[in-house]
């Protein structure tokens, strides 16, 4: 049986950055991370016999009729479209033109959106004939090997389904407790060729999960809540280093993103990973996610000996009062002290802020700019705060008025959804371009970037990261901002 794997088509303008994306978006440029999920689920159902096909409609620029059209020449029995809130009402739209096209084809849909609203998709949408919430891979798996026996659905964990004009909703599916019984992604068949972030200077990156499940609780924050819950599972060091040996060997990777929401959680299992690395002697550059208070000096050097490069770092706002709020749980003094260690070792950093909470007003916009300029990373981002349905500030914001869109699309993060008595939309939106200006034109952090350019990769990276910045605002502006 034939199992089409799918990040669907999402129309222009821009590109849609949806797979392996946290805060599911458009962007003027085509940086678009690897799809790491889909190629687990790839992997697993290979694993038990299936014939897996893959297809990336936004990657390949498609439209829906062209999409369509590639998945009937496929001839599947099942396809999954990953769907996110912005793009939903093209996923199904491209969900009626595989049916029509298509034939006896079963549509599931994976990903936050249709987790949180599995009951009105199934309602109100006939193509749509199943929803795998949350962790999908392995109900994807049973959900597959059922069709194929021509068994009854519902022992399918995780499973929402229609079944004689009824949606039946399956009970949960636990998380995933060994990861490391997951087969590595299915990288042969979810090829890496154009994947890549405006960060990477490798000439051939790909991305890594090394663990799943975040434990804090950022009240914006989308995966937790709907995918991947907040107990921290992880895969051990001897099967991180194992698959990062084998993306070196056999894929000619020479740089990894890991997409860990924190990869540096477990210090003892991050002290171990660097040492395995090292002892194999592994020539790879690496990096990865982290939260200024789960590292050290001690970490960190590890880090830099066996690879890292660049932290990120959410540090989301220059004022405690909005921290506090947002249930950050890190201070700004220790958030300079880790910058400070990483600045000395010679690990680049990025810092990730966000604006539009309820709360933010012009005094905090003002401290979050100067708190960036004086914390002084080597590259920082500025984005507004989207409301996830899923999320715990979604409830807030609909309980109390303050959200504001006429359609899912608005969800794409050009623009503020959120307006409050200290806040327009509007004000928000000036807020983010002024922040990139007086970030990056900065004479001193210009002069300072051209002299840390060591590299051709690192000219490349720079100039990179330059011309999607230049992008960015241009499509900030365009939108609205």
């Amino acid at each position: 049986m034939k199992v089409l794997v799918t990040n669907p088509p999402w129309p222009g303008p821009g590109y849609g950055a949806r797979s392996d994306v946290r805060w599911p978006h458009k962007r003027a440029d085509k940086y678009l991370e690897y799809p790491i999920y889909l190629a687990y689920t790839a992997a697993v159902l290979e694993e038990v016999g299936f014939r897996v096909h893959f297809l990336d409609g936004v990657m390949e620029e498609m439209s829906i009729a062209d999409f369509a059209e590639a998945t009937a020449e496929i001839e599947p029995r099942l396809v999954i479209i990953e769907c996110s809130t912005p793009s939903i009402d093209f996923d199904l739209e491209t969900a009626e033109a595989v049916k029509e096209r298509g034939g006896d084809i079963y549509v599931a849909l994976v990903g936050s959106h249709a987790t949180f609203f599995h009951r009105d998709i199934l309602a109100e949408n006939e193509a749509i004939d199943a929803v795998c919430r949350g962790e999908f891979e392995l109900t994807v798996r049973e959900l597959a090997l059922a069709l194929k026996a021509g068994d009854d659905l519902s022992e399918v964990q995780g499973l929402s389904h229609k079944k004689n004009g009824q949606i039946w909703v399956n009970e949960p599916r636990p998380p995933i407790e060994n990861l490391d019984g997951l087969p590595f992604p299915a990288r042969h068949i979810v090829k890496g060729e154009g994947y890549r972030g405006a960060l990477y200077s490798g000439e051939r990156p790909t991305a890594m999960v090394s663990s799943r499940g975040c434990p804090y609780r950022c009240i914006y924050c989308l995966w937790p809540e709907t995918l991947y819950g907040h107990r921290f599972r992880a895969r051990s060091a001897a099967n991180v280093a194992e698959e990062m040996e084998q993306l070196v060997r056999d894929y000619g990777v020479d740089e990894i993103y890991f997409d860990d929401d924190c990869l540096t959680l477990n210090k003892k299992r991050m002290l171990e990973i660097c040492r395995l690395v090292v002892e194999r002697g592994l020539q790879v550059k690496w990096l990865c996610q982290a939260r200024v208070d789960t590292v050290d000096r001690e970490s960190l050097m590890a880090m830099k000996e066996a690879g890292c490069h660049y932290i990120l770092f959410g540090v989301e706002s220059g004022s405690p009062q909005i921290l506090e709020t947002m249930r950050k749980g890190i201070s700004l003094e220790r958030t300079k002290e880790t910058f400070s260690i990483c600045r000395e070792l010679g690990i680049k950093t990025q810092a990730f802020f966000l604006f539009g909470i309820p709360g933010e007003d012009q005094r905090t916009i003002k401290e979050t700019i100067d708190f960036a300029k004086e914390l002084d990373p080597d590259s920082a981002q500025f984005a507004i705060v989207i409301p996830h349905p899923g999320t715990e500030l979604y409830e807030i914001c609909e309980e109390n008025g303050w959200l504001i869109y006429e359609q899912w699309s608005d969800f794409a993060a050009e623009n503020s959804l959120i307006e409050t008595d200290q806040l327009s939309r509007e004000e928000v939106e000036r807020a983010r371009v002024q922040a990139y200006r007086e970030f990056y034109f900065r004479p001193g952090f210009i002069a300072r970037t051209m002299v840390s350019m060591r590299s051709p990769q690192d000219v490349k990276r720079v100039l990179r990261s330059a011309r999607s910045i230049v992008d960015r605002l241009s499509f900030f502006q365009r939108a609205g901002g």
